[in-house]
């Protein structure tokens, strides 16, 4: 470990501000793409276990994965709802009983044209009190999954449609979503902003298209763990590569990274 690393030490029986996480893509099976569930599912039953609990939870996008099978379909099959209960569980477990648990679509959430879930996947959430949106904001904050920095509606559309003639030549060749996936993550998110100029064109954009103003602006999307105080902007990371997320407390945003319930290190924390 690096002498430089701080730890952070969540304080038990506490209840914090919020919690920011996001880009999850649970169900994906690792054939597909390699992820950390487990992990996060250590790290849920390990603050449960601390009573640690949070008045707002904020799930930032691409929660459920759904553009590689549909998610719905997984839902209804005989055993789907457990399946779906070992993550949700987890999440609902570290809120109050009056906490705000906000779900927000992210691209991957949705097979739709419209970037809508699924009807059943929709009215699972529900039933669960999470609020459905693209966007939450207040006066000082503005929280989305991020995709709108990348897509305009006709280029969803095409998206879209791609996606979905992905799933009709996939019953002919069952490999062809690890493929594009290789392909997605070359030359689409994954790996879109490396340079300190594609940075900012990307947040250039979201930032716009958000109306973000003076605002801190919180998102996912694009899975790079990072917080800019000048732009005022906080990405949450993924549980693909990353392991990260954010807490508010106080006013103060703070950037963990998970490694085990022993090891969890503040990347970053910023008071907007």
């Amino acid at each position: 470990m690096n002498d430089k690393e701080k730890k952070f030490y969540f304080k038990k029986d506490t209840v914090y501000d919020a919690l920011y996480i996001s880009d999850i893509h649970y169900l994906l099976r690792k054939k597909i793409r390699n992820h950390m569930h487990k992990d996060l599912f250590k790290l849920l039953d390990h603050l449960r276990r601390q009573g640690v609990r949070f008045r707002k939870i904020f799930l930032v996008g691409d929660i459920i994965e759904n553009w590689y099978f549909s998610s719905q379909r997984k839902l209804v099959r005989k055993y789907g709802r457990k399946t779906f209960n070992r993550l949700f569980d987890r999440i609902d477990a570290l809120a109050t009983p009056v906490s705000l648990k906000v779900y927000l679509i992210g691209n991957h959430d949705s097979f739709s044209y419209t970037i809508s879930l699924p009807p059943k996947i929709d009215s699972y959430l529900k039933e669960r009190g999470y609020m459905i949106s693209d966007v939450y904001e207040t006066e000082r904050l503005v929280v989305l999954h991020g995709h709108q920095g990348q897509y305009g509606k006709f280029s969803w559309f095409l998206n879209i449609l791609g996606v979905r003639l992905l799933h009709l030549v996939s019953h002919l060749i069952p490999s062809i979503f690890t493929v594009m996936e290789n392909f997605y993550r070359k030359h689409f998110n994954f790996d879109r902003n490396e340079t300190e100029a594609e940075v900012q064109e990307y947040y250039g954009i979201l930032r716009e298209r958000a109306n973000q103003g003076n605002r801190l602006l919180v998102c996912g999307h694009t899975h790079q763990f990072m917080a800019d105080q000048k732009l005022r902007v906080i990405n949450t990371g993924d549980w693909i590569e990353s392991g990260t997320f954010v807490i508010e407390q106080n006013g103060v945003f703070s950037g963990l990274e998970f490694k085990s319930k022993k090891k969890i290190f503040e990347r970053y924390n910023i008071k907007p």
